[in-house]
């Protein structure tokens, strides 16, 4: 039997091209990992390069999550005095170095302690955690209003802030979060809508008009401030 081998290779995943490194090995499993030095894949001798392929695919939507952090993380570095945007709040981030990671509110203030590092993935946890309890509860009540069930929850990425499919998925960008309500129920409204129409055409905007009054007044406050909600730039 040959001896362990590693080969860099690209697989094409929705909206990106990700490189990763795969090692072949004596191994009895498939696993996919992402550490300091990228993405990789271990697989055993026999395995296939569809196989492989269709490994990653199946996993795609936690690699790109993981990804999206890091390119967040790399992007946005936030420190003390920075500003967090939750709920259309602006929140004064406070960092404390200590070994216990941990982030609180306090008042008109986001406390965080732990390594100054890992600050930004810190807050980015915070706010995804807050996003997964109020971003899908808002989708679900505009499908009620419209008598469709739906299943709701959220996406990562910068490139849209909701999607729905004919089967009644519904995903908002966790990004949401820092905006205000009235224009995460704008995003849930417009997803909703598509429930029950599968377009952009006058009857969608009729529906989304009857959801939301306010969706045009939204959708502007969007296309100026959306890409300010996680730099800390005032929207």
């Amino acid at each position: 039997m040959p001896g362990p081998s590693r080969q860099a290779r690209t697989i094409r995943l929705p909206g990106r091209e990700v490189a990763y490194l795969l090692s072949r090995s004596r191994r009895r499993t498939l696993a996919l990992s992402v550490g300091a030095t990228g993405v990789r894949v271990n697989v055993p001798y026999w395995v296939t390069l569809k196989e492989i392929e269709n490994f990653i695919h199946e996993r795609a939507d936690w690699l790109q999550e993981v990804l999206d952090r890091r390119e967040a993380a790399q992007a946005t570095r936030l420190a003390d005095g920075s500003t967090v945007w939750y709920l259309g709040q602006a929140l004064k981030l406070r960092c404390f170095p200590g070994l216990f990671e941990e982030v609180r509110r306090v008042r008109h203030e986001l406390w965080v302690s732990g390594m100054a590092e890992a600050t930004t993935e810190l807050i980015a946890d915070w706010l995804r955690q807050r996003a997964a309890r109020v971003l899908p509860r808002r989708a679900t009540r505009y499908g009620a209003r419209l008598g469709r069930a739906c299943e709701a929850g959220l996406m990562t990425g910068t490139s849209r802030w909701g999607s729905c499919t004919a089967r009644g998925r519904i995903r908002l960008n966790w990004q949401l979060i820092g905006a205000p309500l009235w224009i995460i129920d704008y995003v849930a409204a417009h997803e909703a809508a598509h429930l029950v129409h599968l377009d952009h055409s006058p009857r969608f905007w009729a529906q989304v008009e009857a959801l939301h009054p306010r969706w045009r007044e939204a959708r502007d406050w969007l296309k100026e401030h959306g890409g300010k909600l996680m730099t800390g730039d005032t929207p």
